[in-house]
């Protein structure tokens, strides 16, 4: 009876326990199988007939925070019919295996979290080789394109580029692959896997202002529309604010410098985000008092989060195509270079007010990525790096 409660402990089923030894940084258990029948792997006849013993230490996952041994009398069978031997299989271990299955499963959940391999090699009594053995196995490519892919790059630094690609399905807010590198020929090489039946499936690419995401788009997804990232266009804008407060700062006496440079934060926020009535009562001082320039840019700044945050579509182009209309002719030069921008991109930006999709959930897990990469110390091999990313998103 007791040998049951220890064998269910373990979780160790059809295994005797014979023995458990506790010692200072281990723990050593004693287990052999059950006599049984078996099928010769060579003629397939069943035999009972033992052969001989060997003992094989095996590492298992930790208990009580101490590196646990199985020490397994095997047993070798041998063939009544055509003499041959062979050992006897048992579910907790592979063939040749120095370690329990269950080992393995120990560490790729560990994987799963902003955790350095060599923590979990130490934490599951193994080398580091051995835990970055059982990355590239789970690098797996996605086989399917969701109906809204967002595409955007993060600063990696793995193997030979600076710069890997993330893509995420919109509408689950899920990852579903990373490309090795942002550059043309890899993203089209990437996408030339899957058939235009495949691709047609698009219905939406959201992506930052970068145009080899918008030429990717219209030569991969006949059937995509391109949709700007909310983020990344009106951070333009809010560019621009903080150029003319530049060039306003440069302009003023030392004294007065340290004073205007804390103001970036209240020109940046957007007004009705402001908590307190000193902070609008000190922002309004500053557009009232300083620079024209600065009142002008703000205001329009103002207004584009108005549109963008605005329910109704229609009314909502109306307005930014006033917007870009105005700005174009601007005198502050920070805004007019805004407004060109917007204008050459104006269809992807009209059409990121009709849908409901961003990169807002694909930005937060590259933070992630980022916080990983921190932990692990980096990463110089691209396989094992998008291995650890697609893991972290299960």
């Amino acid at each position: 009876m007791q040998n049951n409660f220890i064998r269910n402990l373990l979780d160790l089923k059809g295994v005797i326990v014979k023995k458990v030894r506790y010692k200072k940084n281990f723990i050593k258990i004693h287990i052999e199988m059950p006599v049984r029948e078996q099928t010769c792997p060579h003629c397939k006849n069943k035999t009972t007939k033992i052969k001989d013993y060997r003992y094989q230490l095996i590492k298992d996952v930790p208990i009580r925070f101490k590196t646990t041994y199985l020490y397994y009398r095997k047993r070798r069978y041998q063939c009544k019919h055509c003499g041959k031997t062979f050992y006897e299989k048992v579910s907790f271990l592979t063939k040749r295996g120095r370690k329990t299955t269950r080992v393995t499963e120990f560490i790729v959940d560990r994987l799963k979290k902003k955790q350095s391999m060599k923590d979990i090699s130490e934490d599951a009594n193994v080398s580091v080789s051995t835990v970055a053995r059982t990355l590239p196995p789970l690098a797996v490519s996605a086989k399917y394109l969701p109906e809204v892919l967002c595409i955007d790059e993060f600063k990696g630094n793995t193997g030979h580029f600076k710069y890997q690609v993330s893509l995420m399905d919109g509408k689950k807010r899920k990852p579903i692959d990373v490309i090795e590198c942002r550059y043309k020929s890899h993203l089209f090489s990437y996408f030339n896997r899957f058939t235009l039946e495949e691709r047609k499936k698009v219905k939406y690419v959201v992506s930052d202002l970068w145009k080899p995401y918008k030429d990717l788009a219209n030569i991969y997804f006949p059937n995509a529309k391109v949709v700007a990232d909310k983020f990344h266009y009106v951070r333009y804008a809010t560019e621009a604010v903080d150029t003319v407060r530049k060039q306003v700062q440069k302009k003023l006496p030392r004294s007065e410098r340290k004073y205007f440079k804390h103001s970036r934060k209240l020109l940046l926020s957007n007004y009705k985000n402001l908590s307190t009535e000193k902070q609008k009562e000190e922002l309004n001082y500053i557009l009232i008092n300083y620079s024209e320039d600065l009142r002008t840019v703000y205001n329009e700044k103002e207004e584009l989060l108005r549109i963008v945050h605005m329910d109704n579509s229609e009314e909502a182009i109306r307005r930014l195509n006033e917007w870009v209309k105005r700005n174009l002719e601007s005198d502050v030069t920070a805004l007019r270079n805004c407004s060109k921008t917007y204008f050459n991109w104006i269809t992807e930006i009209r059409n990121s007010l009709k849908v409901p999709y961003s990169n807002g959930p694909m930005e937060g897990y590259n933070n992630k990525i980022k916080s990983l990469k921190r932990v692990a110390f980096g990463f110089r091999n691209f396989t094992n790096f998008k291995a650890r990313i697609l893991l972290m998103s299960t």
